[in-house]
């Protein structure tokens, strides 16, 4: 990107819609092949990483890497004159899982609906129009999985892919684009269904999607936008969470119950030997990107499935300021749980093992990852105080 466009890595991000009805992209960079994972030449599950072909996995990296350059490229050769603009309401379209248990705990098996949960309700839209005030594209960020179908054995973007054709159509001209936000809790209120979730028809998940793509075009139609002024500024974080130092012992009754999943068995299993043999891994490098689009508006982009209250929290530090919040940017790691989410545990904060993580994420990752925000806040402001071309924040 460097070499060909001029980005520097700061100016590059990766945004992607959480799916659980695609293959697994495990890239070139064996460091990130996580234990019990899979190639797709593989059949079945496999305890480690030991003699599996990735040479298919390659292929794939390979293939979508050249198709997100040639994008860039495309793009780069065909820009045009235009403006951009945000706007924003708040919609009900998600529901948290994270429903209190009365002990100061959560109830996660199975999860349940929390409708009086605190959760990010605002969805944002950044609209670029041409010279002619013709929409041309349109963004949206909004915090939900999508993952309502739960019908893992099909191929389906749920209903991110419908939102987006929605807004294709009522927009001729124009692409849709969804901007994954910190939803790491949260699932479609369609699949809530009283005191459980329920999965959705593929008809189900067309209507949720048509409805949110809806809620998107009654804004773009008659809601209340403001002109981005577009003095770009960025800089990218690598702080390190900390996990506790679980021992070994702690996974031995999982590993080997009848009572646990075969998956949560493998896992435990896993974390055993990777312990014992040193592999383990007890910190974790997390990417967060900022990005000031003017003195007004702002994007923080975070690695891993980051919880709502993440979204809140940032949102109320960087007031006035219009701020996106993106999670699922630049890769997943896992999830990424606040200090009050850790100390309710649940599965959120709870399956760190799955990822070769030795143990839960210390309270303290929250100061950690808020207090790396903060110093990158007042670094793009100072630059932006020594550029004349810059309105001052």
């Amino acid at each position: 990107m460097q070499e060909r466009f001029g980005l520097q890595h700061e100016d590059v991000l990766i945004n992607f819609s959480h799916t659980h009805y695609s293959v697994f992209l495990t890239g070139e960079d064996t460091s990130r092949r996580l234990p019990g994972l899979y190639s797709i030449a593989q059949n079945g599950w496999s305890d480690r990483n030991d003699g599996l072909d990735y040479a298919e996995d390659v292929k794939l990296f390979r293939h979508i890497l050249d198709i997100i350059v040639r994008l860039v490229d495309d793009c780069s050769r065909n820009m045009i004159e235009g403006e951009l603009q945000v706007g924003s309401i708040q919609s009900d379209f998600a529901v948290s899982r994270r429903r209190p248990d009365g002990k100061g705990g959560v109830e996660w098996k199975p999860w349940k609906p929390y409708y009086e949960g605190e959760i990010d309700k605002e969805l944002l839209v950044l609209k670029l129009t041409d010279s002619g005030g013709a929409v041309k594209g349109i963004l949206y960020n909004y915090g939900c999985h999508p993952t309502g179908m739960m019908d893992y054995m099909k191929f389906s973007n749920d209903f991110v892919g419908h939102a987006s054709s929605f807004l294709e159509a009522e927009f001729p001209g124009a692409f849709a684009m969804f901007l994954q936000g910190c939803g790491g809790e949260l699932k479609p209120r369609m699949g809530a269904d009283g005191d459980q979730f329920r999965p959705l028809s593929y008809e189900e998940i067309t209507e949720a999607g048509q409805g949110l793509g809806r809620e998107i075009a009654d804004l773009l139609r008659v809601g209340e936008f403001r002109t981005v002024n577009c003095a770009f500024r960025t800089a990218l974080l690598e702080p390190l969470l900390y996990t506790e130092q679980t021992s070994a012992s702690f996974y031995e009754p999982m590993a080997h119950s009848e009572d646990s999943s075969p998956f949560y068995r493998g896992a435990a299993r896993r974390t055993i030997a990777a312990i014992e043999d040193g592999s383990i891994q007890d910190r974790l490098p997390h990417y967060i990107a900022l990005w000031h689009l003017d003195a007004d508006t702002r994007l923080v982009a975070m690695e891993g499935e980051v919880s709502t209250e993440y979204s809140l929290l940032i949102k109320r530090l960087l007031k006035p300021c219009t701020t996106l919040t993106l999670g699922y940017t630049n890769g997943v790691c896992s999830y990424i749980p606040t200090r009050k989410m850790i100390a309710e545990e649940g599965y959120e904060a709870a399956c760190n093992f799955f990822f070769n993580l030795r143990g839960n994420f210390v309270p303290e990752i929250e100061d950690i990852i808020v207090g790396q925000i903060v110093r990158g806040e007042q670094a793009l402001s100072e630059l932006c105080l020594l550029d004349p071309g810059v309105d001052p924040l």
